[in-house]
């Protein structure tokens, strides 16, 4: 990997950037999701559709507590690099057939997360043991990858995922797709911690919420807590990753 990947401070002579800067918040959301329990070891990304919407911004192979806005590369939908010269996973190409198949999707995140990978691995939902749980209420789509073909080939996740927002992949981890990098943050954070609560409510031998209650909460816990998430962690980004501020205008 670059050297350019390893810096953990801004670079003497480096213009700051503004904190709306699209690099500056890919970084930010990896450092969220890893803070969250998301982390996913040197695989798994965060994307985010430009502004042009041909084109969209990711990340090369490191951990997600890592990141800083000199890894952020931007690829083309059709995969070509068009700033930045990091290892990026052939992987990325799945996000490209995202971008083009679903206009309404703004941000697509992958994780290798442990207690999701868990479920994944079962070829079950995740279940509705928990309040947060209802977001993912209907959203569950699931594909099957038993290591004999390439991982998550970009035509299978468009066939499999349709018009969702979270796809399972047994034996590989999570995907999850939303309008913007706020929102589709949030998403995988309630997605990993559902699935915790999956995985030992089930051994505590538990039961899942009504389904009249879980149908009358989405909406509630989809307009307020998912926005909410990504602000709320945030202001503990701030406290906790002091080496990321240093790219932003003081």
């Amino acid at each position: 990997m670059h050297t350019a990947a390893r810096f953990f401070h801004r670079p003497a002579g480096t213009a700051p950037l503004a904190e709306s800067d699209p690099r500056f918040r890919v970084a930010a959301a990896r450092r969220m999701l890893a803070r969250a329990g998301c982390e996913s070891g040197i695989g798994g990304h965060v994307s985010m559709r430009a502004e042009d919407g041909a084109s969209f911004w990711t990340t090369p192979l490191e951990y997600f507590d890592e990141t800083t806005p000199a890894s952020v590369m931007r690829f083309d939908l059709d995969g070509r690099l068009l700033s930045g010269d990091h290892d990026v996973s052939p992987a990325v190409e799945f996000h490209c057939a995202l971008y083009r198949a679903r206009p309404d999707v703004g941000c697509v995140i992958h994780l290798h997360s442990h207690f999701a990978s868990v479920v994944a691995a079962t070829g079950e939902p995740i279940g509705m043991y928990n309040v947060g749980s209802v977001v993912l209420f209907d959203e569950q789509a699931f594909l099957a990858d038993d290591g004999t073909r390439p991982p998550v080939e970009g035509h299978r996740v468009i066939e499999a995922l349709g018009t969702r927002s979270v796809l399972m992949v047994k034996n590989h981890g999570a995907i999850v797709v939303g309008p913007d990098l706020e929102h589709t943050t949030g998403l995988a954070m309630l997605l990993e911690a559902s699935a915790r609560y999956h995985v030992e409510v089930r051994a505590a031998g538990g039961s899942e919420i009504p389904l009249a209650e879980v149908r009358r909460g989405q909406g509630s816990y989809r307009r307020i807590v998912v926005p909410r998430l990504w602000t709320s962690h945030y202001r503990r980004l701030a406290r906790t990753d002091a080496d990321l501020f240093t790219w932003v205008e003081p």
